[in-house]
């Protein structure tokens, strides 16, 4: 080799090492494969390392009743906190939930509400789901995905519908029902360059949640023709439980303190709105019975 024949080579070679090392190669990513595109969905919505990672949504909960304008109710504000444990074939989600409905005009947590169709003040009961449970396999995936550019959502719809557990001849006033009938739609937006990124076990995400389904049970409303429907925004703090308002995370502090972390082992079965009040209202009627 020839002096003049080196000398590009050499060129070549020092520019490389002076521009430091090349980018980490993400060719390999690819959602269309369904392995990927589970640990994808698992990195958005959680941490593929086990760790526990809050979520939180914050929204507003509308009554649409047939021959009336739709008139929002009250805010809700709802925390979950969960965590991605790997089985075979995929994952299992073990999470818990908890939420409180709150007034549109001041924020504050509604402990009682005034129910315009009754004309008079209810107690309001808050969310508290433990455990809420999900599997997701690269066989049975539940999700979708949709990419365009560097923007990717995931979205979920879970249609519902199975018997009330609350039946009309007990519960009269919080049964809307023989079924509950319901449907939750989740969207999750992430970037694609940070799903590129193998050193990313958990993946900065935002998202929505909206809920149409029946009166809760709390409101009393029985049979009253009309539903509800949940719009909220979701997103998954990057600096975790700090990133959830702080009034929220103290009222969870003194009123249910479990909410604040995930669960360790799975339970089942799983809790709902309307199973937890289930057994709220056959303690109380136990406790009276007794007197």
């Amino acid at each position: 080799m020839t002096r003049s024949s080196a000398f590009p080579i050499l060129a070549a070679l020092l520019l490389a090492l002076l521009s430091g090392p090349a980018p980490a190669a993400t060719g390999t990513f690819d959602l269309d494969d369904p392995a990927q595109r589970l640990e994808a969905y698992v990195r958005v919505n959680g941490d593929t390392s086990g760790k526990a990672v809050p979520q939180w949504a914050s929204g507003i909960v509308y009554a649409h009743v047939p021959g009336e304008k739709p008139r929002a109710l009250f805010g809700v504000e709802v925390l979950g906190m969960g965590r991605f444990e790997k089985i075979e074939g995929g994952y299992l989600r073990l999470h818990r939930e908890i939420g409180y409905y709150t007034d549109l005009k001041t924020g504050k947590v509604l402990d009682r509400w005034f129910n315009p169709w009754l004309q008079r003040e209810v107690e309001v009961v808050p969310i508290q789901n433990d455990p809420v449970n999900r599997r997701f396999t690269v066989a049975d995936s539940t999700f979708n995905v949709q990419v365009s550019g560097e923007d990717v959502v995931f979205f979920r719809e879970v249609p519902l519908r199975y018997p009330n557990p609350l039946d009309r001849a007990k519960y009269p006033l919080h049964s809307s029902g023989d079924f509950y009938e319901a449907i939750e739609m989740f969207n999750t937006f992430a970037r694609r360059e940070d799903l590129a990124n193998p050193a990313l076990t958990s993946v900065p995400s935002t998202g929505s949640w909206t809920r149409m389904g029946p009166w809760l049970p709390w409101m009393e409303m029985g049979l009253h023709p009309g539903f509800l429907l949940y719009h909220s925004r979701s997103l998954k703090p990057v600096d975790g439980l700090e990133g959830v308002p702080l009034a929220l995370r103290e009222r969870i502090a003194r009123d249910n303190p479990k909410y604040l972390e995930a669960p360790a082992k799975f339970t089942s079965p799983d809790e709902t709105s309307w199973t937890f009040f289930k057994k709220l209202i056959d303690e109380r009627r136990r406790k009276a019975d007794a007197r």
